[in-house]
């Protein structure tokens, strides 16, 4: 078989209020009369209502700390401008992936976002919102390797994998077909057992490798074929919020649709991604 040529990443070029009831009164006779009861307190401002919103921790390009300790990324990015629309200000806390559901079910956050798909058993727990961007899947593994259809090329051979994701549960029911299957709790783990050559291969959300892939340090890697939407590798993303919250719910759906409509969702796509992955 002829070596396969560098995949389809490779190829890919960066293109890159207060107080309106009575506007004229004095502050301090406003303030005095509501103290009193004698009219009613305004509604918060956007930096009085605060949402408590769960991200993956250490995973860009989606999630991650700055060399500063500034917490950025797409959906960090993205879920700021979703609070800016639905006038609040964002409480993020880091939480690992495999944890993120049960807190977000349990009401301890209001929304979080982990690059999730909706499965039936995610939904048992969990509400969705609308879409805000589509996944999918692909295999990644040395620009040596031949090209071969996704199946085919991990028979025999060790591929690492993020537990709990669809990935995983995807490559869990070819385990018997593996060489073996290794389990990583986030991305960067992912990284250093390829480079350690502990794996030959991995199978991720493809915007997740796409960063590594351009960068210098992940030169000798490359897509295996083309991206995979099918078996539950691919498909719509949500914010995801506790089951039975419709406020949440309408809220985040229609700040999803005004931040398409003014441009901003663009912008943040634009920083981190060269195409429209919405």
């Amino acid at each position: 078989m002829r070596p396969r040529q560098r995949g389809f990443i490779h190829r890919l070029t960066i293109a890159p209020t207060l107080f309106r009831c009575a506007p004229r009164l004095p502050a301090v006779m406003i303030l005095l009369a509501a103290v009193a009861g004698l009219i009613p307190w305004p509604a918060a401002r956007a930096a009085d209502r605060v949402v408590n919103v769960a991200v993956m921790e250490a995973t860009p390009p989606f999630s991650y700390r700055e060399s500063d300790g500034t917490l950025t990324g797409f959906n960090v990015e993205i879920m700021r401008e979703l609070c800016r629309a639905m006038k609040a200000s964002c409480n993020f806390e880091e939480v690992k992936f495999q944890d993120l559901p049960a807190a977000v079910s349990s009401g301890r956050y209001d929304y979080g976002l982990a690059n999730f798909l909706r499965t039936p058993e995610r939904e048992q727990i969990l509400a969705f919102s609308a879409p805000y961007w589509r996944s999918s899947s692909s295999l990644i593994g040395s620009v040596r390797e031949l090209e071969k259809p996704l199946v085919e090329a991990v028979r025999g051979r060790t591929v690492v994998v993020i537990g709990g994701s669809r990935q995983f549960a995807y490559m869990k029911r070819l385990e018997g077909e593996l060489k073996k299957l290794v389990v990583v709790r986030h991305l960067e783990n992912v990284w250093e057992v390829l480079n350690a050559q502990e794996a030959d291969f991995t199978l991720l959300p493809t915007l997740a490798a796409l960063p590594y892939l351009m960068s210098q340090t992940g030169k000798d890697f490359t897509t295996i074929g083309l991206p995979n939407s099918e078996d539950g590798l691919g498909g719509t993303v949500h914010v995801v919020m506790p089951k039975g919250r419709d406020d949440l719910k309408a809220a985040i759906d229609e700040a999803i649709g005004a931040i398409r409509v003014d441009g901003s969702y663009q912008r943040v796509n634009r920083q981190y991604f060269p195409f429209d992955v919405f």
